[in-house]
């Protein structure tokens, strides 16, 4: 292997562990590009729940409150587990959110899986409205009345005790039920071990060969 494919294989494995994404989902949850719009009925669906990333290495300028901060089942809103992003923490965005045809109903359910811990969930009206700063560039975000998640025994969602996954249940009819995960960015001393260690294993391969 040459010098110059070591360089780019590195450097793909930095960009990797600098920019935290979604890496799979499951159930009603599918993996979409940022859309042009959230605005209600822009996008309508009663089977899909689309998922797709947003800002990413982005610097928090203030304390960014959040719903969500712990493992668990959140099913009131009595459960959730209200929290603060400090500011100057460096963050990574992902939304997910459904639209019903017309005047529905629509259920859905599935989960969503990250490739870095959870560090918080927003679910509420107010914090996803305070929060699209946070927004995917070039997407439209909009209020409706019941924006978010109306937490009961029909909508519910969990962290896993792993913090890399989020499974969620919606029940919705004429607005659209919201989350936005916020993820962790490993930090440069984690991204440059990982870089090392790619570096270690290409030499190894490199003596091994002769």
């Amino acid at each position: 292997m040459t010098r110059a494919t070591t360089t780019a294989v590195i450097s793909l494995v930095l960009a990797g562990a600098s920019q935290a994404a979604i890496t799979t989902t499951g159930g009603d949850a599918v993996l979409s590009p940022a859309p042009a719009s959230t605005l209600l009925g822009a996008i309508e669906s009663n089977t899909i729940a689309r998922a797709f990333n947003e800002v990413s290495s982005f610097t928090l300028a203030t304390n960014l409150p959040v719903n969500a901060t712990t493992p668990g089942v959140y099913s009131s809103n009595g459960s959730l587990t209200p929290g603060v992003i400090a500011a100057g923490t460096v963050v990574n965005s992902h939304y997910l959110y459904v639209d019903p045809v017309g005047d529905g109903p629509a259920m859905y359910e599935g989960f969503v899986e990250f490739d870095q811990p959870i560090l918080g969930v927003i679910v509420l009206r107010n914090g996803l409205n305070s929060s699209d700063f946070l927004g995917a560039p070039g997407t439209t975000y909009g209020d409706n009345v019941a924006r978010g998640m109306e937490l009961s025994g029909n909508e519910a969602f969990t962290i896993t005790l792993s913090q890399f996954r989020v499974n969620f249940r919606f029940n919705t009819t004429t607005a659209t039920d919201d989350i936005r995960i916020i993820t962790a960015v490993p930090a440069p001393g984690a991204a440059a071990m990982i870089g090392l260690a790619a570096t270690a294993c290409l030499r190894r391969r490199r003596n091994l060969r002769g």
